[in-house]
């Protein structure tokens, strides 16, 4: 089978939260392109088409849209990136909030 990836992707496995309104799932980032993500949900949920996602890890929020999911595994394509390590518009302080307090206990662990 090919490989129909537009770029090469980096294999992670970076915490995160999927972002949509009031609500926010816990995922893993398994692997991460230019313009894509795989993500795996820890729940059951089932986010809708557009969604943010917080990378724990980078700092990075990204504005996505679901494109495919199978199970508990999703694509998500990039929309926008957001850098949370600085000043961050009022539409991110909700993720960046969450970014901040995963610092601790990220370094904890």
């Amino acid at each position: 089978m090919a490989d129909r990836r537009a770029g090469p992707r980096t294999m992670m496995q970076h915490a995160g939260k999927v972002l949509c309104g009031a609500f926010a799932w816990d995922c893993v980032i398994r692997d991460m392109s230019e313009s894509g993500l795989r993500i795996q949900l820890l729940s059951g949920a089932c986010p809708p088409g557009a969604v943010q996602l917080v990378d724990l890890v980078s700092g990075f929020a990204h504005d996505a849209r679901v494109i495919w999911q199978k199970d508990r595994e999703f694509g998500l394509r990039i929309v926008r990136s957001h850098d949370l390590r600085g000043l961050a518009p009022a539409s991110l302080q909700t993720a960046k909030r969450m970014w901040i307090a995963s610092q601790g206990r990220l370094s904890a662990s």
